[in-house]
């Protein structure tokens, strides 16, 4: 990975998660412990992981939440709020501000990525060649959606078992240059790491879940550490989150005002 690499990875990042409103007082989300699954009735005994943990996906339409982000790469530390709405496969829409002042907003769809800077008043267009993950895999929006609220990132029937005992699961997806992990801990069939390795190098970026909470019937990690190393340097993304619902049908608004210019 290169260092533009790294500075593509770190703008997508950090302009996904560190951007949000903080002008309202948040409500935290009750924590509900998610209930045991009994591996007698879960297990399937087969080496195709879609079979074996299918049942853990439940699907949704809107998400929200508000979000508490520490962001540290090198020198550069930041903590803000984020406001993030989703729709599944379509949207990730964001709204930034500091102090109760709005200074971004990103809206990602399945094309490009456009980001408003409302300090400077201008704007950027990605398109989806640019809308690159970790380690500059490309990911599709439905894919950022499943990094974000702890899902597998591709479909399950990509991956294989890597790993099964008695407390954990593991399953992956290899590709060309890269490979995609993750790690389930089987008390209650979630995930506790998501990983992406580059093959050729020692490259990686990887997703920590903690702090599960069923949050309107779906298992979600109220904290998320992200961690992306191109071996020279690390970034860290620490996110907690508040406020989340997977069934208020939420707007998405979003224009570019005629007197903003576009950034090169």
């Amino acid at each position: 990975m290169t260092g533009n690499s790294m500075n593509k990875t770190s703008l997508i990042i950090a302009v996904l998660l560190f951007v949000g409103l903080s002008a309202c007082k948040s409500r935290k989300n009750k924590i509900i412990t998610p209930s045991i699954v009994n591996p007698v009735d879960s297990i399937i005994k087969t080496a195709n992981a879609e079979d074996f943990l299918g049942f853990t996906i439940k699907d949704w339409q809107y998400f929200s939440s508000k979000i508490d982000v520490d962001y540290r790469n090198g020198d550069d530390q930041k903590n803000v709020n984020v406001h993030i709405r989703m729709l599944k496969d379509s949207l990730v829409w964001i709204s930034a501000g500091l102090f109760g002042i709005e200074a971004a907003r990103v809206l990602i769809n399945k094309d490009s990525m456009v980001v408003l800077n409302k300090l400077e008043k201008t704007y950027m267009v990605y398109k989806n060649e640019a809308i690159s993950g970790f380690s500059d895999v490309p990911l599709t929006v439905g894919q950022i959606q499943n990094l974000i609220i702890g899902q597998p990132v591709y479909a399950l029937k990509l991956y294989k078992i890597a790993m099964n005992n008695d407390a954990r699961i593991s399953i992956q997806y290899p590709q060309e240059k890269f490979i995609t992990s993750h790690q389930y801990g089987k008390q209650f069939y979630t995930i506790d790491t998501t990983a992406i390795n580059d093959r050729t190098t020692s490259n990686y970026a990887m997703a920590r879940y903690q702090d599960y909470s069923v949050v309107n019937g779906h298992n979600f990690p109220l904290t998320t550490y992200l961690t992306a190393s191109n071996g020279n340097k690390l970034i860290y993304i620490d996110m907690k989150f508040q406020d989340t619902d997977f069934e208020t049908v939420v707007t998405f608004p979003f224009t570019i005002p005629s007197s903003y210019e576009k950034a090169q």
